[in-house]
Order: structure tokens, then C-alpha cells, then sequence
């Protein structure tokens, strides 16, 4: 029993059940006795006693109801009392002062009347005799109105019982809905927020509450919205350096086309060179400012990217990096061909930051292992290093922006910390997933499952 709902439910259920019974069985118990032992001379075996000798009266006369009555132990005949014609009470006792009243109402026109005696329920009969005869008698309860109230719910314990806790039950179970029902809210807005749906918001989904949990809401979605005004700074400073940054590349071209132009005998291929990286850093300016400030614009995937060819560029044009390391690369792919949708350069920028990081964080001497595995319309991509790795708890956050850890990701080899978090938002968007893992006996592993696209044969 996990559920705070059923931890509130049954506890407050149990609760309720257990003071009906121990309420029911202390008052019974300590106060009244037994009711069994009493039950022949009190309630409804009184009542129907003190009635048939009523009518045996009418036959016999009133001295047949005195004689039953002196014959009746002193705790029935402190309960009931008769008046002959005459006002006299049939054993010759005094009439209590509050009784009174009552005999006085009993005549030929009102032959039962109720009312209270000695702070107890009375009801009065007039008896007609033969001849001018006549009989008044009063019978008083055993006990109080509250007292007969108790006796009631102990005669009927089961029903009064099964009533309690159906009742207690339904109340129980709407208390326990309504404390727990907010707490589900935020718990479907936390797992939302977390997946990046910075515009949920929790306060609208409970209009009519005005307590802590409705306060906790509001907290929840200022910190929200908070949280997604700075996200969006973020990315609009992204935006506005990677714009700043066309000025410097516009005046690097510009200077490339000046070189070109005069005798650059033997520097042919280093020219060529600068001019794809200053293309290629082009191409990322324009996809960084290209990308969208709200999480939840997205662009198509309108073009196809062959996996395996796309690495084996990657790992050619990072060849020399990783010579000069004495890094070697280590290609193993179960598939000959693995297409996967994408848009412009951003899955091979991912790519290659993924790969670039395994470079700088593999010693000297060391190997860089890419394997790819095409299975089920999917597509993994896993690029391990032979570094020391990144502590558990670090796992999740490198792929946080700006985020470098203490002990590997410097500014001199681990960038600013936007490589991975470029790539896990480059992967989400082509409908993937991105994960980092330890391997024993390696280095870090980031692994990347992506949708293939599956062409049919006609």
C-alpha cells in the first residue's frame, strides 16, 4: 500500500470503525450491565405484562391488577402505578408530583396520553371497567431518553455497525480523494516539466481550493514559469552570439578570397580546408539561429541521412585529431545500411561533437570504439571512449547546457559545455533518445537510438 490515497483512506476508515465500537462497547459494559439479565421486567416484556393484566381487569375488576402488582418485585412497582375512580393509587402510595398532570388527562375521551416523569418516558392508560368502574394506570420507562437511546444501538449493533462504517466509509473515501487528488496534479506536472513542457501549469486544474496544496500549485507554477523565462534567455543568448559570431566568419571568408587570389603556390590544400570549415561553421551558425526559441515549435525532418556513411566521414575528417593523440578508431556496424531522417547538418553536428568529445577525453595511445546496430526500425549509434568516465551521479547532468564536470570538463578540453546538450536536443527532435553509461574495463558510452526509415520494394 504505496498510495498515499489508501494510506489516507484506510487509516481514517479504521479510525472511524474503531471509536463506533469502542463507543458501542464502553457504554454498554461499564455503564448498563448485561441487558439480558434484565430484558424479562423492562421495554417491550413490561409493556405487554402491564397491558394483558390491564384487560384482565376489565373482567375481574381492579383488585386482579392490584394483586399482579403486589406481586411484582419493588423495581417493576417503582414503574407503575394505578388510580382507581375514587383517586386513590391501588397500593396506597404517593403519587409523584409530576405525575399528576398525567392522571388528571386520562378519561373516557383520552384513553393514552405520554409525557415525561421523573425526567423519563411515561405513557398512561384509562382503563373502563364494568359498571361505573374505572382504572387509570401509568407505566414509567426503566431509564432516560438517553439511556434508551443507547440500549437501542446495542440491541441493533450489527446493522448500526455496517451503517458506520459504509457511512464513514463514503466520507472517508471522498476526505482521502480530496487531499490527494492535488498532490496527483503535481505529480503529472513534475513528470511534465521534466520532459520539457515548461508551459503545464498546475493552479487552473484546481479553481475552487484555497489551501496549502492550492498555494503549493501557484509556487509550483511561478517557479515554473521562472524556470521557462530562463530557458528561454538561454537560448535567445545562444541566438544572439551565434549571430554576433557571423561578423568574424563574413571577414574570415572575405580574408580566404583575398588568399585565393594571390600566389598561394603549395597552400592549395590548406585553403581548401579553411574554406569547409568556415562553410561548415556557416551551416551551424544558420541551423543554431534557425532554431526555434520555444520548445514546442518544431521543423520537419525533410531530408535522409545514410548512418554508416555519415560515420565514416565523421570519423575521416577526425582522423588527424586523433593521430595526433595516437588515437586509433575501432568501426563496428551490423548493418550495410541504416537510413535515418534529419534536417540540414544538425544530426551530423551532433555527431561530431559526440565523437570529438571521445577524443578529448581518451588518453594517449588510447581507442575510440563506434558501433552500429540497426534492429527493429531502429537504429543505435554508440560511441565509447577509453577515458576515465563520469561519476553516477553525473550521468544525467552533462547533458544540462554550459555544464562541464570538476574533474575532466575544463574549458581547455571539454569546450563550454554545449556539445551534448546540442546533441540530446538535436536527438529528441529526430524522435530519439540519447543516454550516457559507464562501461567497465572502457570509458563513457553515449548511446543514441534513433527511428530508421524503412524503404519497401515494390
Amino acid at each position: 500500500m504505496h498510495s498515499l490515497f489508501w494510506k489516507m483512506f484506510f487509516g481514517a476508515w479504521i479510525t472511524a470503525v474503531g471509536m463506533v465500537v469502542a463507543t458501542v462497547y464502553i457504554t454498554h459494559f461499564r455503564e448498563f450491565g448485561d441487558p439480558r439479565q434484565e430484558e424479562r421486567w423492562e421495554g417491550p416484556a413490561l409493556f405487554h405484562e402491564t397491558v394483558r393484566n390491564m384487560r384482565m381487569a376489565r373482567r375481574h375488576g381492579p383488585e386482579s391488577f392490584r394483586h399482579w402488582l403486589q406481586r411484582q418485585p419493588p423495581k417493576v412497582q417503582r414503574q407503575v402505578f394505578a388510580v382507581d375512580q375514587h383517586g386513590r393509587e391501588l397500593l396506597g402510595r404517593p403519587l409523584p408530583e409530576d405525575m399528576a398532570p398525567m392522571f388528571e388527562r386520562l378519561n373516557f375521551r383520552n384513553r393514552e396520553t405520554r409525557m415525561l416523569v421523573q425526567k423519563k418516558p411515561a405513557v398512561g392508560f384509562f382503563v373502563a371497567l364494568r359498571g361505573p368502574d374505572s382504572l387509570r394506570v401509568v407505566l414509567i420507562a426503566g431509564q432516560s431518553k438517553e439511556t434508551l437511546l443507547l440500549r437501542f444501538l446495542w440491541h441493533n449493533f450489527w446493522p448500526i455497525l455496517l451503517l458506520s462504517m459504509l457511512a464513514s466509509g463514503a466520507a472517508c473515501y471522498w476526505l482521502a480523494r480530496y487531499l490527494s487528488r492535488p498532490l496527483d496534479q503535481l505529480r503529472t506536472a513534475t513528470r511534465r516539466v521534466a520532459a520539457g513542457e515548461l508551459d503545464y501549469r498546475v493552479s487552473p486544474g484546481m479553481p475552487s481550493r484555497n489551501d496549502e496544496l492550492a498555494d503549493l500549485a501557484r509556487d509550483f507554477d511561478s517557479m515554473t514559469a521562472q524556470l521557462q523565462e530562463s530557458v528561454a534567455e538561454q537560448r535567445r543568448l545562444i541566438k544572439d552570439v551565434s549571430h554576433e559570431l557571423r561578423s568574424p566568419l563574413a571577414r574570415l571568408q572575405v580574408a580566404l578570397g583575398i588568399a585565393r587570389q594571390k600566389d598561394t603556390t603549395g597552400l592549395d590544400a590548406e585553403l581548401d580546408k579553411i574554406g569547409k570549415a568556415a562553410d561548415y561553421l556557416e551551416d551551424i551558425i544558420a541551423d543554431v539561429l534557425s532554431l526555434p526559441v520555444a520548445s514546442t515549435d518544431q521543423r520537419p525532418l525533410d531530408d535522409v541521412v545514410e548512418i554508416n556513411s555519415l560515420v565514416n566521414a565523421l570519423i575521416e575528417d577526425l582522423k588527424a585529431e586523433a593521430e595526433e593523440k595516437q588515437l586509433k578508431f575501432i568501426l563496428q556496424s551490423n548493418c550495410e545500411e541504416a537510413l535515418v531522417a534529419t534536417r540540414g547538418s544538425s544530426l551530423t553536428a551532433a555527431l561530431e561533437n559526440i565523437l570529438r568529445n571521445a577524443i578529448n577525453y581518451s588518453p594517449s595511445g588510447g581507442a575510440v570504439t563506434v558501433e552500429i546496430e540497426s534492429r527493429d526500425e531502429r537504429c543505435r549509434i554508440r560511441v565509447i571512449d577509453s577515458g576515465n568516465g563520469v561519476s553516477e551521479d553525473e550521468l544525467k547532468a552533462i547533458f544540462r547546457p554550459f555544464y562541464r564536470t570538476d574533474t575532466a570538463r575544463t574549458r581547455e578540453s571539454g569546450g563550454f559545455g554545449l556539445g551534448l546538450a546540442i546533441a540530446q536536443r538535436t536527438v529528441l527532435h529526430h524522435g530519439g533518445t540519447i543516454s550516457a553509461r559507464n562501461v567497465p574495463g572502457a570509458g563513457l558510452c553515449v548511446e543514441i537510438d534513433l527511428p530508421r526509415v524503412v524503404i519497401n520494394d515494390q
